[in-house]
């Protein structure tokens, strides 16, 4: 009996043809979603870089080009008084390259310091650590109090001493998106739209734990 039915469906598959087809087209993944899964991959990837830090969050900006350039401002807590390392995976970038920026305070400040900067970010992967930017805001800092000529000898040290013990509790990571020029699309009716092109960018923060 099991032997007969197992022969009809052999016939009834056999005659349709289309059931596999119909089966692949159930599972084809939207664009979209596969978005989601590569990002999901690039994150992965953006944790490992870490190593041997430990890991304390992360964070993925996405935006969108424009016909001017402009930036995107996000912020980051540093709260352990130990060296942190910030791994960036560009691999959600396949247009322009973006720049990077990070400062000690955020935008409305324009005493701001620079501690970080690189350019042509886009489809790669990279590290830098806190250690060297705190060592850039201390000469930062030092080089704007030796301008001072209005302060006792005494008062200079103990700002001297102040600047020697400081550390990082936050950072201000900018993202700087270049201008792109607008594309359109023309549907089959020949109706034109706009076509967005997008971008995204993941980090990835740790700190040493020993």
């Amino acid at each position: 009996m099991t032997g007969k039915y197992l022969f009809l469906f052999l016939i009834i598959f056999s005659i349709n043809p289309s059931f596999e087809a119909q089966k692949k087209k159930e599972v084809e993944l939207t664009p979209y979603q596969e978005r989601l899964i590569q990002l999901k991959d690039f994150r992965k990837n953006c944790r490992m870089a870490l190593r041997p830090f430990r890991y304390d969050g992360s964070l993925t900006t996405h935006f969108t080009y424009k016909e001017f350039d402009y930036s995107k401002e996000v912020e980051i807590a540093t709260i352990q008084n130990e060296n942190y390392r910030l791994s960036f995976n560009s691999m959600g970038i396949s247009h322009e390259p973006i720049s990077i920026k990070i400062y000690d305070k955020p935008k409305k400040f324009i005493n701001r310091v620079l501690l970080y900067e690189t350019t042509d970010v886009a489809s790669n992967e990279f590290t830098t650590e806190t250690k060297e930017m705190i060592e850039k805001l201390k000469k930062a800092k030092s080089e704007e109090l030796a301008k001072k000529v209005d302060i006792s000898e005494s008062e200079r040290l103990y700002q001297q001493k102040i600047i020697d013990n400081i550390r990082l509790k936050k950072l201000f990571i900018n993202y700087i998106i270049p201008y792109s020029e607008r594309g359109y699309k023309i549907d089959e009716e020949g109706n034109e739209s706009r076509v967005l092109t997008k971008g995204s960018i993941i980090l990835a923060v740790g700190y040493n734990n020993l």
